[in-house]
């Protein structure tokens, strides 16, 4: 009979894989029988057993929050695993939609004004005009197509490889992670205007300007928006 539960070593840690054709009444009952035999090979030993990392893997099932909270109790009540991570091969619908977002180019046409804040889960494409006071804000990069005489914010919940592409306007804030920039006016109107460029995190963790042409060169992932949800997750 093939079993519900398997326990293997990986390297400073276990894998603890849960039959996903199983019910779970069966997987509880052989976790029970597991942690009592691992708890039993201990005690004959003597050996205190240190804490060790497991990660537990689903498969192609998708455990209900009230199943993970009886596995965990389960295990951290008869066990001195440390439970890492649970992982499964599937996603709730919640959580592919709000992927989908993260990883797809957000198109806006407008303008915004002093005071309004537009903001983009993902990556942000606007065409139109950013007023002094207006504010961009995306968790991604921003391509802007227009004015920015306000303020653009890219990376805003801690993504340092965004970066943000404009004609820079006098007196813009340019905003990337936790870094910020001021665009300084200059004597002459025109020199005040930083164009090709964008906006990035350097090697020195510095928020730095470059030509458009070293854009590909420095972000080669940059125009891979479709993909990567192992990595998301």
């Amino acid at each position: 009979m093939k079993q519900s539960v398997t326990l293997k070593g990986t390297k400073g840690s276990f894998v603890l894989s849960l039959d996903e054709a199983a019910s779970f009444v069966s997987i509880m009952k052989e976790l029970n029988e597991l942690l009592e035999h691992l708890h039993g090979e201990q005690k004959r030993s003597k050996e205190v057993q240190k804490d060790i990392y497991l990660e537990i893997k689903t498969g192609n099932r998708l455990l209900s929050q009230e199943q993970q909270e009886l596995v965990i109790e389960e295990i951290e009540s008869k066990s001195t695993f440390l439970i890492k991570k649970i992982t499964s091969n599937v996603v709730t619908y919640e959580k592919a939609i709000e992927w989908q977002k993260a990883v797809s180019l957000q198109m806006e046409v407008q303008t915004v004004r002093s005071g309004q804040v537009l903001t983009a889960p993902g990556n942000l494409l606007f065409v139109g005009k950013v007023h002094p006071g207006g504010m961009l804000r995306a968790n991604g990069s921003i391509f802007i197509i227009g004015e920015l005489m306000g303020i653009a914010h890219a990376g805003f919940e801690g993504d340092t490889n965004a970066v943000i592409v404009a004609d820079f306007h006098t007196d813009a804030q340019v905003r990337i992670a936790d870094s910020i920039q001021i665009i300084e006016k200059k004597n002459n109107h025109q020199d005040s205007i930083r164009k090709n460029e964008f906006a990035y995190i350097n090697d020195l963790h510095i928020l730095d300007f470059n030509s458009l042409d070293q854009l590909r060169k420095m972000r080669p992932n940059l125009g891979k928006v479709i993909g990567g949800l192992n990595e998301w997750v």
